[in-house]
């Protein structure tokens, strides 16, 4: 045994330092009471992250610290990330001295605090001795407020960090936000020239009566490259408030523009608005402001917005900022859901945002949108080449595409997402043209969609790489068999990885549709024989007349899919489909497949 430790005890620090970092905390006591030379290396890992969970930790912290500085070993150094994860009333940490325990802490680069504990952190004591020269990263969440007020306690605190390269605020609680201004965000940056990272839930004031023509001789922060805020004034959910009332106003990405010439990463949520429509006039106004800074968002990749009134942010935005001044956005994500419904206040002009930004794209999602009028019947077009897109998400109501229009133009194409409306096919591809029009689609979900099997024949013979696909409140259409009263899904070139099924009916589409022509009982088979080679034993195989030989397929199971036509709102929707989901499991890992749709007796 004591060869053993001396063997352990030639390990070299650095190497030692890995392990000590990668093992368990209780390993890491262990090891420190092994030998000397383990003691303070694995006590030093330990120090390295401190989570504070009462009152009592944390003057147990602070009295280990002080009595160390006098000792041989100090070990305030050795901490770098503190997390005090509780809440706590005034006098418990008035009565421990808090402010003081930083000051032993020359090597903290990341601080967690919860409630209103940086109350406490007296900011004159802090500047004075530059208690956060190392401080990187810091995450506040503090309480809402029970009346709106501009606060300054914590944007005090905040700007005494200097040196902070990433800022996070959250709220927590019901109430109002803390309330962010322009000159609030001026200040910040003037003290914190470092910051590169904002993830904030705030309120963004609506006014900009006062600072409206100081934008453009604003001090840009060139070192902000990521934005990420959750505007709202307050929000309650317990009968007290009733409405959010807020006041969004798109004149922030006129302020954002100046502020951050560097910026690639910009995410907003501003919903549950209620004030009035912009007028004509100051929707000019705003397009006046947003195009006279022609050098704005050059640098941005992603925009995310979250919004529940498209015309008058959605749109505005889109079209009057970030497509006139020709921003090359890599990853455009819009999200217009109004309480769980899609807004039909506009249709979304899907063709344009395709054609605008079709030569940097590679990740689109739409969701919660009006894709074409209710008396227009037109197919929504794909009309550039998309040689980057790889994940396209389109969701809402009236959504319309072609799949093989798809696959065409959007050849990197890897995910595929369409919820809300029909898929269809232009033409029926030949097996001759296989090798011609091969797509490296890996994953698909179909969602609350009408749909032909000749679609899925069509995925299944373009996509050979096809591992994943979820089909979730899917309405198949098709001529059934009157002989055997089946419907086959041939996607027999298809390797699947993983299929989901959930909520699938079908029906005959030479029919009047009623709840007796509707049928949820799908038999998945697995095939041994090779995929089908022409349209003649497409036409056999469908009819699954005597003649097909039954041996070569293996049936996997039966399954129920689908309740009752009348649940259809999205909860329901939800619990049918968490109650199928242990079933799913027995699709994990199966290989090429057919899935037959049959009518019950």
């Amino acid at each position: 045994m004591i060869q053993i430790i001396m063997g352990f005890s030639t390990i070299p620090a650095e190497i030692l330092l890995k392990i000590a970092d990668i093992v368990l905390p209780e390993d890491r006591r262990s090891c420190s009471l092994t030998c000397k030379g383990w003691r303070y290396m694995f006590q030093e890992i330990l120090w390295k992250n401190i989570y504070i969970h009462d009152c009592d930790s944390l003057q147990n912290l602070i009295d280990m610290v002080k009595v160390s500085q006098s000792t041989s070993i100090f070990r305030g150094p050795w901490v770098y990330s503190l997390h005090i994860n509780y809440y706590c009333s005034a006098p418990e940490i008035l009565a421990i001295q808090f402010s003081e325990l930083f000051r032993y802490l020359p090597n903290l680069k990341c601080l967690h605090l919860n409630g209103e504990i940086y109350k406490y952190i007296y900011t004159d004591t802090t500047r004075s001795d530059n208690v956060w020269n190392s401080l990187e990263i810091l995450i506040v969440k503090y309480s809402a407020y029970t009346e709106r007020q501009s606060t300054k306690e914590l944007p005090e605190f905040i700007n005494t960090c200097n040196m902070l390269q990433q800022l996070q605020i959250i709220k927590y609680g019901d109430g109002f936000c803390l309330e962010f201004g322009v000159e609030d965000f001026n200040n910040m940056h003037q003290n914190l020239q470092s910051l590169s990272f904002i993830d904030a839930e705030m309120y963004l004031s609506s006014d900009f009566l006062t600072t409206l023509n100081t934008i453009p001789y604003t001090t840009p922060a060139l070192s902000v490259t990521s934005l990420d805020i959750n505007s709202k004034k307050y929000e309650n959910h317990d009968g007290e408030f009733s409405r959010n009332w807020n006041e969004w106003n798109p004149l922030w990405l006129y302020y954002f523009g100046y502020k951050y010439p560097n910026l690639r990463y910009l995410k907003l949520e501003a919903t549950d608005m209620c004030s009035d429509a912009i007028s004509s006039d100051e929707r000019q106004t705003m397009i006046s402001l947003f195009r006279s800074n022609p050098n704005a968002f050059q640098h941005l990749e992603t925009f995310d917005l979250t919004t529940d009134r498209y015309f008058e942010s959605s749109d505005l935005i889109l079209w009057e900022l970030l497509c006139a001044l020709r921003v090359p956005l890599k990853h455009l994500s819009l999200d217009a859901t109004n309480n769980y419904a899609v807004d039909d206040s506009n249709p979304v002009d899907f063709s344009r945002i395709i054609q605008s930004f079709s030569e940097t794209l590679e990740t689109l999602s739409l969701t919660g949108f009006l894709y074409r009028e209710v008396d227009q019947n037109s197919v929504m077009e794909i009309p550039s080449y998309c040689p980057f897109l790889t994940n396209l998400c389109i969701s809402g109501s009236d959504v319309l595409l072609y799949i093989d229009s798809i696959l065409d133009r959007c050849v990197a194409l890897k995910q595929l997402e369409i919820c809300g409306g029909r898929l269809l096919i232009k033409s029926r591809t030949t097996t001759e043209e296989t090798d011609q029009h091969q797509h490296s689609l890996r994953s698909l979900t179909l969602e609350k969609c009408s749909i032909a099997p000749e679609v899925l024949t069509c995925i299944s013979f373009r996509c050979r790489n096809l591992k994943r696909m979820d089909l979730r409140s899917l309405w198949i259409g098709e001529s059934v068999c009157e002989k055997t009263g089946c419907l086959l899904i041939d996607m027999s070139h298809t390797f699947l990885k993983t299929l989901k099924i959930g909520q699938v009916q079908f029906h005959g589409s030479d029919r009047i549709h009623s709840y007796g022509d509707w049928a949820s009982l799908v038999l998945v088979s697995e095939l041994y024989d090779n995929p089908l080679s022409n349209e003649r034993d497409t036409i056999k195989r469908t009819e699954i007349d005597s003649n097909y030989p039954r041996t070569e397929c293996n049936n996997i199971t039966w399954l129920y899919t689908y309740n009752d036509m009348e649940y259809t709102d999205c909860f329901q929707f939800a619990d049918i489909y968490i109650q199928f989901r242990a079933c799913l499991l027995l699709f994990v890992l199966l290989q090429k497949k057919d899935i037959v749709l049959q009518k019950p007796n």
